[in-house]
Formats: C-alpha cells, structure tokens, sequence
C-alpha cells in the first residue's frame, strides 16, 4: 500500500475546493448567484399568464456581468431546469418529444449567450447609474436577438410542419417581442440597481482581513 495516498487525496481535495472556489467565488457572489437563481425563477413563474413578461433574461445578464465566473452558466441553466419542464406540460403540451427538446435548445441557448454576452461588458459595469443606463441599453437588442433566434427555433420545430412560413412567424411574433422588451426596460434597471448595490455594499465578504471590497474586478 502506498504511504503517499492520503496525502495524495489530501492535495486532490485541496486542488478540487481551490477550483470551485475559483468558479463560484466568494461568499458574496455565491449568496447573490443563488438570489439570481430565485429571481429567475419566481419571477417567470409568478408572471407565467403574461407572455414574454420574465426575469430569466435579467438574471441571466446581471450573472454575466456582475458575478461571471461559473454563475455566467449556472444561472439560466438552472433556471430553465426548472421551469422548462413547465413549459412542456402547458405551452408545449402535445407536441412529440423531439420538438420540445429543439425547442428548449434555441431558450436556454439564447439565455446563455445573453449570460455570456453580459460576461463581456463586465469590466464596465460599477456600482453607478452609468452601468443601470448600459446595461438597460444593451438589453434592448438584446432582447430583439434572443427572439429572434426562438421564433425561428419555434419555427423550426413547431409551426413548419404546418406549413406556416419563417415571415409570417416572425410578424406573428412582433407584439410578444414589444412585451419582451417592455419586460427587459422594468427589470434591468430594478433588479440591476439592487444587485449592484448588494454586490458592492451589500455585507462583508468572509475574508481574513474585513477589507472595503472593489465593486467588481477583472478575472
């Protein structure tokens, strides 16, 4: 037997914690990641009667660029966990399985990229109303793209075996597209103003020394 196992084990434990530690950060960001989470999620689900009106969008962007890390994954992934499967049980209902699983591709796909694209801007993004402004600003043709990659996903997958053609889906879909990016102009400001500020001032991190943490830093 190797005398060197446990310590071996000892340094793979250790090498393991470091990188989630790494991936999901610190206390703080952790706390937040998780509120993000329940933001996404009760929000879609409380606000389900009305279309396109949701909060998977802005938790999926303030992940990006605020938390990044592994929250700029984690967050819609387990978000639309969660509620997708509603959605197949009322929106998509009837529908054959391999139309809600192409479906669901083109949603959760386009919250990540928004994710991802909020990781980009995250150098920019203070505690400050410049960062509200840039970030409801983007959210905007933001929100245009993300319907646009779905509707043809739902074009794709649900309307053209019907017949229906990809120009009359995309005129379909105008006045739930105009409800989304009402939905986006509510939400960012509100849930970005509150999570900047519990981000750069909400409570200590737990740190040896209890040091005025920056608002945000480049990884």
């Amino acid at each position: 037997m190797d005398v060197l196992d446990p310590e071996r084990r000892r340094l793979r434990i250790l090498t393991w914690r470091a990188r989630l530690d790494d991936g999901l950060g610190d206390a703080r960001t952790r706390i937040l990641g998780v509120l993000l989470i329940l933001v996404a999620i009760l929000g879609t689900y409380l606000m389900h009667a009305f279309a396109n009106i949701e909060t998977v969008f802005v938790a999926s962007l303030l992940a990006g660029s605020l938390l990044g890390r592994w929250w700029t994954v984690l967050v819609p992934l387990t978000a639309m966990a969660v509620l997708q499967p509603l959605e197949w049980g009322t929106t998509y209902r009837g529908y054959a399985i391999g139309s809600m699983t192409g479906i669901t591709f083109f949603v959760v796909s386009g919250y990540v990229f928004v994710g991802f694209l909020g990781r980009r801007i995250r150098p920019k993004v203070l505690f400050r109303v410049k960062s509200v402004a840039l970030l409801t600003t983007i959210s905007v043709p933001v929100t245009i793209a993300y319907d646009l990659w779905t509707a043809f996903g739902e074009w794709f997958f649900l309307t053209r075996p019907f017949g229906v053609t990809l120009s009359l889906m995309l005129e379909a879909q105008v006045p739930f597209t105009l409800y989304h990016v009402l939905s986006s102009l509510i939400f960012v400001p509100l849930f970005g103003s509150a999570f900047l500020f519990l981000h750069a001032y909400g409570w200590p991190t737990r740190t040896a020394e209890r040091t005025a943490s920056r608002p945000l830093s480049r990884e």
